[in-house]
């Protein structure tokens, strides 16, 4: 009786139903009371919370690296198209070498495609390092995306004029 009556009195002095904090008789308490199972479904609610954040930041990210990896397709046609031009104003040089060298004399239509052939050439260069700038950005900023834009509409009109060039050559050349 003795034994009942104290432990009678030390499961009444338990404060805490956590088996942690007040031994066997408060985890024995926290069952009999259903704070056990309340404490593990909070346990659980809280992780299912945390598997939801992380796959909704799993989800982002794969966002993000579907983005950049768009952005640099982007960056790498854009820099084949400009080794493209280089590739073509490197050949209409050569060919407006030849025709000087034929016409013998400084025509100044041939001067003044050069002129402009070399300003083209270091508009080319300079776009080239702009793209270079902006390889393995990745991040989609709105000035990037502007930048690359202007770039492209640079090229375009680079384009143009190195065609203009080309008919000037072949006028030339009759």
């Amino acid at each position: 009786m003795i034994v009942v009556l104290i432990f009678g009195l030390t499961a009444c002095a338990t404060t805490s139903t956590d088996p942690r904090e007040g031994g066997l008789a408060g985890g024995m308490s926290g069952l009999s009371s259903g704070a056990y199972e309340e404490r593990v479904r909070e346990r659980e609610d809280r992780l299912a919370e945390l598997r939801a954040t992380q796959a909704t930041l799993e989800a982002e990210s794969r966002e993000l690296e579907d983005a950049r990896s768009e952005r640099q397709q982007l960056v790498d046609e854009e820099r084949a198209e400009l080794e493209q031009l280089n590739a073509d104003l490197d050949e209409l040089h050569a060919r407006i070498d030849g025709l000087t060298a034929q016409l013998g004399e400084a025509d100044v239509r041939v001067a003044e495609i050069r002129q402009r052939l070399t300003r083209l050439q270091h508009e080319m260069q300079n776009q080239q390092s702009a793209l270079d700038a902006l390889e393995g950005t990745g991040l989609g900023d709105t000035d990037e995306d502007l930048r690359r834009r202007q770039l492209v509409q640079q090229r375009d009109a680079l384009r143009r004029e190195f065609e203009l060039l080309m008919e000037l050559s072949l006028e030339l050349a009759r």
